[in-house]
């Protein structure tokens, strides 16, 4: 899987302005499904995720990547073929669509993140240690550099961490933990009341 998919064409960027489809993607991220997994996590019929799989699949979004026979059935696993897709310079004067299919993306992704914090063990939210929990949130007004330049402090310290796991691959000590991270310009804020 790569890291970053650049999204080149119109008929892409609009494939991912759908809602379902960018939750199917990102759970597609996480790992692999077939379509009947992924229709009883969705709750929907099967025969409409395998219409949106055709879909992402047609635009190299996703990739089968494995079959299986099991009682006479084939299953095919997909999974997608990167971990994030951003849009490439020639996208920009469809602005309006590239912000609609990023904000899907965001909403998707944070209601992931509310999912694990439901399904979260109890001692995640009450441990021995300061570090059992971390939260954050921050409105600040910074320039577009110094934005950029915290969201490439962020990138350096998700691909440590992304070296740290395959050093612990075979360390029995280790624990999952849940960690993400969100940037963007705001209108008003919530905390100053601007």
């Amino acid at each position: 899987m790569e890291k970053i998919q650049i999204v080149h064409t119109r008929e892409q960027l609009k494939t991912i302005s759908d809602p379902l489809r960018v939750q199917i993607l990102v759970l597609l991220i996480e790992k692999e499904y077939t379509g009947q997994q992924l229709s009883e996590i969705l709750e929907i019929p099967r025969s409409k995720v395998h219409y949106h799989l055709k879909a992402l699949e047609k635009v190299n979004f996703i990739n089968l990547i494995r079959e299986e026979v099991k009682g006479g059935t084939v299953q095919k696993f997909y999974r997608a073929v990167a971990l994030s897709f951003l849009p490439g310079a020639e996208l920009f004067p469809y602005a309006d669509e590239i912000s609609q299919a990023n904000r899907m993306a965001l909403i998707k992704t944070m209601d992931r993140v509310k999912e694990r914090v439901i399904n979260a063990p109890s001692k995640a939210f009450f441990e021995d240690d300061k570090y059992g929990t971390s939260m954050m949130q921050a409105e600040v007004n910074l320039t577009k550099q110094q934005f950029e330049k915290i969201s490439n402090k962020l990138n350096e310290v998700f691909d440590e961490l992304n070296l740290m796991e395959k050093e612990n691959e075979s360390n029995p000590n280790t624990r999952m933990y849940y960690l993400g991270s969100f940037g963007f310009e705001i209108s008003n804020g919530f905390f100053r009341g601007k």
